[in-house]
């Protein structure tokens, strides 16, 4: 049995394959990513989805559309280029047409879909009610083996585990959508109860970068003596690498600005306080907001826990900005949270015969997962699985949380709860009596692989494994990834 999580960020949707083994797989949208923007191109009758829109929206803004998704309604737009007025919910069953190929491209067999979407779907105003009846309506017509609509924030938190929450805990979700950042709130009582949820339009991912980009450009003319508003299609190139730059600045110190015309090449460097400084004013906003929520909804006897998206997380300066103020933990979630959490959660879910019964969760009931501490039950809510990166050089460490532990040749243990015999340990709590997960063991000069000391994980073990694979471990909804790495000696 096969379950597709589906993310429904109009940031970039983001697609999940959880096999019934437990294994897990992206699911590649795009050409050069696995991510499909939700942008719309008008072109001579027809219409053009993705990256391909995304990059020339500079270029033809009156032939481009992003707001499809965020704004799913039957309002009409007229776009140049198209037949004719159009409505919103219309370009995105167009939208959904091109993501459903892109996804049958890749996935043979789907036995159930469940999508996390933002949430102001989830409302209970006529607004948002009318939002999801168009999008249920939309999955219908592609005949898709819908099992159920679960909150982008909850399938996110899920995903982490909720086991990393403590019990009576306020948690925080920050998400930067393209034209909006949301906000949810939840109650760790036995699951996740959403308490509170805030939609601030005009504050999202695509007005951070305009002016972001603006200002980027204002200091170019400066630097370098050139407009770059002069040519579209220079600046929808300036505007593709500061998008890049506010993504990834933060990993790195610091980057190069490149404008070539036909005569000369111009750069310009950035540096990662330079950037502090231009987004400073959107950080300080979306601070505060955050501050206003956990004033109104943060209990005086319960811990604060914030959790940003990778998308909110990208932002540079803004966890530290938070973590500043100094109300609660801070911390990040990786790519694709919502699309695992929402596979891994409806993974048993039935699929509907009609949208009229179709589940939908705001939040997340947790059940006893664990009323006994036999190796089947334990197991039963792990999975490993390995992922091909290294070359030629054999590992000599494998890297968790931070640490690096030395491989040592009679075998190395990766386990379950405390244990003198575990050289790692991926859990430390709540999975009953300490359990082996995996070892790695060298043979014949190579180190492979080993579940549960006697089956091997999916791949060659004639290969084995080398510097620069990875090793996932899903426990309870949570991935762990370890890394293997060659240390010189």
């Amino acid at each position: 049995m096969t379950t597709l999580g589906i993310e429904l960020s109009d940031v970039g949707i983001s697609c999940v394959q959880l096999k019934e083994d437990g294994n897990s797989a992206s699911v590649k949208l795009g050409v050069q990513s696995d991510h499909f923007p939700a942008y719309a191109l008008a072109a001579n009758g027809t219409y053009v989805f993705g990256a391909k829109a995304q990059s020339v929206s500079r270029i033809y803004p009156r032939r481009v559309c992003s707001e499809f998704l965020d704004n799913i309604s039957f309002q009409t737009l007229k776009l140049d280029g198209a037949a004719g007025r159009i409505t919103y919910s219309q370009l995105a069953h167009k939208f959904v047409g091109e993501l459903v190929t892109r996804i049958r491209v890749h996935c043979d067999e789907i036995d159930r879909i469940i999508v996390a979407v933002p949430g102001n779907y989830l409302e209970s105003d006529e607004k948002s009610e009318e939002r999801l009846g168009l999008l249920l309506a939309i999955l219908q017509d592609y005949d898709l083996p819908l099992a159920g609509i679960i909150d982008l924030a909850a399938a996110s938190l899920y995903s982490d585990g909720l086991g990393t929450v403590p019990e009576g805990d306020s948690v925080f979700h920050v998400d930067l959508l393209l034209h909006a950042t949301n906000i949810t709130v939840f109650n760790k009582r036995a699951g996740l109860q959403r308490v509170y949820f805030s939609h601030q339009p005009q504050r999202g991912f695509a007005k951070m970068l305009e002016r972001f980009s603006g200002a980027l450009a204002n200091r170019f003319l400066k630097h370098t003596a050139f407009d770059i508003t002069e040519d579209r299609q220079i600046e929808q190139a300036f505007h593709a690498q500061t998008n890049d730059m506010l993504f990834n600045l933060g990993q790195i110190e610091e980057a190069s600005i490149e404008v070539t015309t036909k005569d000369i090449s111009r750069h310009m460097s950035i540096t990662r306080d330079s950037v502090s400084l231009d987004l400073a004013p959107q950080v300080k906003l979306l601070t505060q907001t955050l501050l206003r929520a956990i004033n109104d909804f943060g209990r005086e006897s319960s811990r604060v826990q914030i959790i940003l998206s990778h998308r909110a997380a990208a932002v540079h300066g803004l966890k530290e900005s938070i973590q500043a103020q100094d109300v609660g933990h801070v911390r990040e979630l990786p790519v694709e949270s919502a699309a695992f959490g929402a596979a891994n959660l409806g993974k048993n879910w039935a699929v509907c015969e009609n949208v009229e019964t179709v589940r939908v969760e705001t939040g997340i009931a947790q059940p006893n997962l664990m009323n006994d501490g036999s190796d089947e039950a334990r197991f039963s809510l792990c999975s490993i699985s390995l992922i091909k990166k290294g070359k030629s050089l054999a590992p000599s460490h494998i890297v968790c949380d931070g640490l690096a532990y030395e491989l040592v040749e009679d075998g190395f243990i990766i386990g379950l709860g405390e244990s003198e015999r575990f050289h790692l340990v991926v859990d430390r709590h709540g999975l009953g009596e300490p359990g082996e997960l995996a070892r790695l063991v060298k043979k014949n000069e190579r180190w492979v692989l080993v579940e549960k000391s006697s089956e091997s994980v999916d791949v060659d073990s004639l290969s084995g494994v080398r510097a620069g694979d990875e090793i996932e471990v899903t426990i309870r909804g949570r991935r762990k990834k370890l890394l293997l790495i060659h240390c010189m000696q």
